[in-house]
């Protein structure tokens, strides 16, 4: 179970990165985090919910994320 309820977008966003990424898009999306600098495979709107899920949920929300 989440602590945060993310939106739709956010859900889809998340579930690319996971098909994207495979078991490691969480790394991926903390290097991201990190650096302001993604992998391929993501557009400029789905950045900009990752940058948003940064700045409101941060490494412990997103730990939570299944």
């Amino acid at each position: 179970m989440n602590i945060y309820e993310l939106t739709t977008n956010q859900k889809n966003t998340i579930d690319k990165t996971k098909k994207l990424f495979g078991e490691y898009w969480k790394d991926e999306i903390k290097k991201g985090w990190r650096t302001g600098v993604y992998r391929w495979g993501l557009n400029s709107e789905e950045i900009a919910t990752l940058q948003h899920l940064r700045n409101t949920i941060g490494n412990k929300g997103l730990d939570l994320i299944k």
